[in-house]
């Protein structure tokens, strides 16, 4: 018999390009201990850990899960690592939900950590994705292989170079007043326009960093969130949807993460989102994204639509529906925890404790994760979550 599940503890450590103040063990207890400090628990009342973090490549160390589980004090009890590429953080949080949900345990710690940082060039490493008998010859990395679906949107579209430096421009204002994020820098739309091309039409400013960081959440079962803190996150909703794609094709299409959103919508008895989602802290590394999300949950009827809310400044702070308050993944990128990132930034919105980037009159948030890889035969994986202030 399933329970219902809240995150009642988040924990974040500051986002920067690299951390060498710290071992890896080290980044991963700062988070957590963070986590546990905010639910005002030790580590002796977490029942099980789950652990998310991307390929090893980017840390420089074999199964960094062993070397972390001591001093995340995963001791003596269930452990378990994820891995979905950028989507593994909220597939951590989503088998954390689970734990739960299932009446395995009461109180699980997830912890989803990355150290871009240790590698010298992350695209060296992402390049090895693609399918190596279909996709070798292409010379393809993730920025080109975006560049690929927003040229084609704009090709079938009116949709410009202008819209996504508006949407980068929000993000980046959003980044000041987030304590955690990497990129602190306001940025106007001229200056985004002609910041340097990093794969036509996308250019720095467009694209995210990469960083080194952590995040953790406590989630809990009904009864013991209730004991824990007054303002629980409850978790309405949760999907994933895994398929295969070719270079565009998903983005093109309604079809970005639409029946993992779906169904989330549809098991947290929302059917009218426009109305029924205050918050959102999507996954979108590339400022041209946000656009077709707007499209794929419902916000949007069309690409037409999506595009002149961009305009009208839909996800701005102020706007109707604010997107990424956080300043999102555009100012704050640890590949293996971003998706966590996400969800704890949701969950932080519908506590009421975001602090400077606090949306107000939050009651419901939705966070999503991306993974994967766009390319011939490969998998790309995508999920959504809803938090709510109400059981």
């Amino acid at each position: 018999m399933r329970r219902n599940v809240a995150i009642v503890g988040t924990g974040q450590t500051k986002y920067v390009t690299r951390r060498n103040d710290v071992s890896f063990p080290e980044l991963a207890w700062e988070a957590a201990k963070r986590a546990l400090d905010d639910a005002e628990l030790g580590i002796d009342d977490v029942d099980a850990v789950v652990f998310a973090t991307a390929p090893e490549a980017f840390e420089g160390v074999n199964c960094p899960d062993k070397w972390a589980a001591d001093a995340i004090g995963a001791m003596g009890k269930p452990f378990m690592r994820i891995n979905t590429g950028g989507a593994t953080g909220s597939s951590g949080a989503h088998a954390g939900i689970e734990h739960v949900a299932s009446n395995l345990f009461d109180v699980v710690l997830v912890l989803a950590i990355q150290r871009v940082g240790q590698t010298p060039d992350a695209q060296r490493i992402l390049n090895l994705i693609w399918d190596p008998v279909y996709a070798s010859s292409f010379p393809l990395n993730l920025p080109t292989t975006m560049a690929m679906t927003v040229s084609e949107i704009m090709e079938q579209h009116e949709y410009t170079e202008y819209h996504m430096a508006r949407i980068s421009v929000k993000n980046h204002d959003n980044g000041m007043n987030n304590k955690y994020a990497h990129i602190q820098m306001r940025f106007t739309v001229d200056d985004v326009l002609k910041s340097r091309v990093i794969s036509t039409p996308l250019k720095l400013l467009d694209c995210c960093p990469r960083s080194d960081g952590a995040c953790s959440i406590i989630v809990a079962s009904e009864e013991r969130a209730k004991k824990i803190t007054e303002t629980p996150a409850w978790v309405k909703g949760i999907s994933s949807e895994t398929n295969i794609y070719t270079p565009g094709q998903e983005l093109i299409s309604d079809n970005f993460g639409v029946t993992a959103v779906r169904t989330a919508y549809e098991m947290a008895g929302i059917d009218n989102p426009r109305k029924q989602i205050d918050v959102v802290e999507p996954y979108d590394p590339f400022s041209y994204m946000e656009m077709l999300y707007y499209l794929s949950m419902g916000f949007a009827k069309d690409v037409k639509e999506s595009i002149k809310m961009v305009e009208n400044g839909f996800g701005e702070m102020d706007g109707e529906i604010p997107f990424s308050p956080s300043g999102g993944v555009m100012c704050s990128n640890p590949i293996g925890a971003t998706a966590l990132v996400r969800v704890a930034e949701a969950a932080l919105q519908v506590m009421g404790k975001a602090e400077g980037h606090q949306v107000p009159e939050v009651r419901t948030a939705m966070a999503t994760g991306v993974g994967g890889s766009p390319g011939p035969g490969s998998a790309t994986f995508f999920n959504a979550t809803i938090l709510s202030k109400e059981l």
